[in-house]
């Protein structure tokens, strides 16, 4: 399962139960508003048989996937949360490098207030341009834009259970950890146990060994909000 972490913690360097994703593309403009909390996670980006096939994975098994296959480059750290897309206005994950987040997660150590809060939460604006590995993306903050009770509905509806309650933990186990068996045969398999192409969130179950995600925050819709 991917970690919870907050705002601050984000490094300089370094189907219908889905909500809609927002994919960056390059030489286009974009205004968000995130939501809550961002978690982060280790993921694999690996061509097989001309598809861009993605894993994400236990730091703990970096290290014997690459033993066992050293032509596997080093997986990405990424993150990933809610937001609304202002061009639509619906609620979206957006996934992206800490090259994105870090500017969001530097207004928290500045001003205290949390960037994905109800009250305290901003606009921001994120250009790309370029592409491949010589995107760039510039992020700004736009302004305070404290959620309305029409927004708020929104969120509470796409952050929706299986149970029908509202789950802030939903994003956590959206972006569950493959194991090390399952990751071998996403990324070097005959594709016949995935659905092939690129993805933004793992399918397999998570592994017994994974590490315990830790929330920041609670799970209470009305904190903050």
């Amino acid at each position: 399962m991917a970690e919870q972490c907050s705002w601050d913690s984000i490094p300089n360097s370094g189907s219908n139960e889905m909500s809609d994703f927002l994919r960056l593309k390059s030489g286009q403009n974009y205004k968000i508003r995130p939501i809550f909390e961002p978690v982060k996670f280790l993921k694999y980006f690996h061509k097989n048989a001309g598809k861009l096939i993605t894993a994400i994975v236990n730091k703990n098994d970096v290290e014997t996937l690459k033993a066992k296959f050293p032509e596997l480059k080093k997986p990405s750290l990424r993150f990933a949360a809610y937001v609304i897309d202002r061009e639509d206005g619906k609620v979206k994950i957006l996934e992206a490098p800490q090259s994105v987040f870090r500017p969001i997660g530097a207004s928290l150590e500045m001003t205290g207030k949390n960037p994905g809060g109800g009250k305290d939460g901003s606009d921001w604006y994120v250009k790309v341009t370029g592409t491949g590995l010589n995107t760039t993306y510039d992020v700004g903050m736009i302004g305070p834009t404290p959620l309305g009770d029409e927004e708020k509905a929104l969120i509470k509806k796409a952050l929706e259970g299986e149970d029908g309650e509202f789950d802030k933990e939903k994003l956590k186990k959206l972006y569950k950890v493959d194991s090390a068996e399952n990751i071998e045969e996403k990324l070097f398999g005959d594709g016949s146990s995935t659905s092939g192409g690129s993805t933004n969130a793992s399918s397999a179950s998570e592994p017994k060994d994974a590490p315990a995600a830790t929330a920041a925050g609670g799970g209470d819709f009305d904190n903050d909000w």
